[in-house]
């Protein structure tokens, strides 16, 4: 599954995303390695999210996935239980398949999340397309390997553009030349562990 939405936010909401891609840039600098991904549960109530972000940040997250993303979520994944998010801000990322990277790497074996999605706050590049496989995505516990496919689709990086598709499809950045921001949020089915 591969469903793209344009001008998901408000105007008004778009800088301050864009702004947390840049303060995620500066983190990731300062931080030296450390795990950036940030978690979301999904139950409101749950005080067992996470993050190096400072609160107001997390904060802005919580509400650009609740009241932006959330009615997309709920159609395609309803039984989140949770929400994992980073930013990429001109990163070149080759072919993968989003996956718990904790225990890819211990047991290696795929734990996918329900779903992937891609946000864009701020583009102004040639190139940077999100590439997406036509494989046939990987099975949850499947042993990790790389996935055979004969043709990509390809989705243009535009601001206030959302792409979402689902676990285990192998996807890439294209290289670019410019800036491309990017939020990325995992929707996953069961808690994850640091």
């Amino acid at each position: 599954m591969l469903h793209v939405v344009d001008n998901l936010l408000p105007s008004e909401e778009i800088p301050a995303l864009r702004q947390l891609c840049d303060l995620h840039g500066d983190l990731k600098q300062a931080s030296e390695g450390r795990n950036l991904f940030s978690w979301i549960p999904a139950d409101p109530s749950d005080r067992s999210g996470r993050s190096l972000h400072a609160a107001d940040q997390q904060s802005l997250m919580d509400r650009y996935i609740r009241q932006r993303l959330g009615p997309l979520l709920d159609r395609f994944a309803p039984q989140a239980a949770g929400y994992e998010w980073w930013c990429n801000t001109n990163n070149d990322l080759d072919w993968h398949i989003d996956k718990h990277e904790a225990t890819a790497g211990s047991d290696g074996r795929y734990d996918l999340p329900l779903l992937s999605t891609v946000f864009y706050p701020h583009v102004s590049c040639a190139g940077g397309e999100l590439l997406i496989a036509d494989n046939a995505p990987v099975q949850q516990n499947s042993p990790i390997a790389s996935p055979n496919f004969r043709s990509v689709i390809s989705v243009p990086p535009v601001v206030n553009r959302v792409a979402l598709f689902s676990a285990g499809v192998l996807h890439r950045i294209n290289p670019f030349e410019g800036e491309r921001y990017s939020v990325a949020v995992n929707v996953w089915g069961h808690p994850l562990m640091e």
